[in-house]
């Protein structure tokens, strides 16, 4: 500006002009030079600004979860900077042709409920659409949904992209005289922000609603399972201690059909009582009802237990039971009652896939800061499709029917696998040809030093 003004006065010289009209000439021209820069800084400045606002749409939408809330915000945001006195934020529903308006602002309060689903083919939007490109038109008038606003409203459609598909328009309007978005590009690019935001928000109320109904599903499965046993165990009882009585008072000897009849009816009492437990225990487990009684307790003590009520069952199918631990064995903070129900479920794994004759394996080891127990068996080996699935409650082995192995409910290994997790632990199993290993792991308690010196002074 200042060469520009000194090129003027040099101007002025050789002309020998007037010295007042020399001043007067040399003023007009720096006032319209200022004016010109005063001009261009501000178009640069909105440029600058404009250029930003594709991230602050971006920065203003993302925290938003809910889907209906990020398009009534990205219409008002977007109408705010861009001067628009209009917006409509549409969704495509691709298996009808048709733009579905979603949000609005700038329009009256009922004009959703009334707002006319657009098609495609009518809505002059094909190139918005199909190309992702931004589609204008000089009046509002023949618009399906800006057409109250007048004659002299313009209005400009912009395409909503996520992973380079089209999946949905934002359409804006304004006066002709102020409203001139001119800039494709910044357009375009507004349109790629709205629509990646929109389209998470989407997808996290549609997570969010599935998660909503699994847990919905709990609820009503953990009650009926609850309900169930319940008015199971009434009856139960009442058989079983009919049952028991009969057996008392039975002078017959045992092999007499009587005799056998009223066993019978007691195993099988215990076997639905074994399994109205299992029951509860599925329920309360996934409704995070159970609480442990966390103490201190051997590992080795524990498995010792477990082996002890097992044995007699193991003894029906001549099994050998191969144990490897001390007793009591490295200690862990546990509830001993919830965490021997892991082992006893693992063993009566063990015992229904392990063929008459074949061996069970109980080792329990220290690895680092954890306590490691595995149940090992010689069974037919769990294929490697299933070793994830197995865990899930209520699943059957297919390959255990095909090689008929009596099957249980389902729920063992899953509780199993609960309890576990509820004791900040984990289970796994590897298996092969030869057979199957499962695998706990829980961390190691390490008394409290007071405790220690006094041991050791001891």
């Amino acid at each position: 500006m200042l060469t520009v003004l000194i090129l003027v006065l040099l101007y002025l010289f050789v002309l020998d002009l007037s010295r007042e009209r020399g001043l007067f000439i040399f003023v007009t021209m720096a006032v319209a030079g200022a004016l010109i820069a005063e001009l261009a800084f501000a178009h640069i400045l909105r440029l600058a600004r404009a250029s930003g606002y594709p991230v602050q749409l971006a920065v203003e939408l993302s925290p938003l979860r809910g889907f209906k809330e990020a398009c009534h915000r990205s219409a008002e945001l977007v109408a705010q900077l861009l001067g628009a006195e209009a917006a409509v934020v549409a969704w495509i529903h691709s298996d009808l042709q048709e733009l579905e308006p979603l949000a609005s602002a700038g329009l009256p309060g009922q004009w959703l409920k009334v707002a006319p689903h657009m098609p495609l083919a009518e809505s002059g939007l094909q190139d918005a659409v199909q190309r992702a490109q931004v589609v204008s038109k000089r009046t509002a008038a023949t618009d399906p949904w800006f057409s109250g606003l007048g004659q002299t409203y313009s209005v400009t459609y912009l395409p909503l992209l996520s992973s380079d598909k089209v999946i949905g328009v934002l359409g804006l309007a304004g006066d002709s005289a102020t409203f001139k978005p001119r800039d494709d590009r910044l357009l375009s690019a507004i349109g790629v922000a709205v629509g990646l935001s929109l389209d998470n928000a989407r997808l996290y109320d549609q997570e969010r609603k599935r998660a909503e109904r699994l847990q919905e599903l709990a609820q009503i499965r953990s009650d009926f399972l609850l309900t169930v046993s319940h008015e199971l165990r009434t009856p139960l009882t009442s058989v079983k201690t009919s049952a028991d009585m009969l057996l008392e008072e039975d002078d017959s000897p045992p092999e007499s059909p009587r005799g056998q009849f009223i066993r019978s009816i007691v195993q099988g009492v215990n076997r639905l009582n074994t399994l109205i437990g299992d029951l509860v225990s599925m329920a309360r487990l996934s409704n995070s009802q159970l609480q442990l009684n966390l103490e201190p307790v051997g590992m080795g003590e524990m498995a010792k237990a477990a082996c002890n009520l097992l044995r007699p069952l193991v003894q029906t199918k001549r099994q050998t039971l191969d144990v490897h631990f001390d007793i009591p064995g490295p200690k862990v903070l546990v509830d001993q009652r919830r965490f021997e129900q892991i082992l006893v479920n693992l063993l009566s794994n063990a015992h229904r896939f392990t063929p008459a004759g074949g061996r069970i394996g109980v080792d329990v080891r220290e690895e680092g800061d954890e306590v490691l127990i595995a149940v090992s068996d010689t069974g037919p080996g769990i294929p490697g499709h299933e070793r994830r699935i197995i865990f899930e409650p209520f699943y059957r082995s297919r390959e255990g029917s095909a090689r008929r192995v009596p099957g249980g409910m389902g729920m063992g290994l899953a509780i199993a696998k609960s309890l576990a997790e509820l004791h900040g632990g984990r289970i796994w199993v590897k298996s092969g040809k030869s057979g199957s290993t499962f695998f706990v792991a829980v961390q190691r308690y390490l008394e409290p030093a007071a405790e220690r010196v006094k041991a050791g002074a001891v």
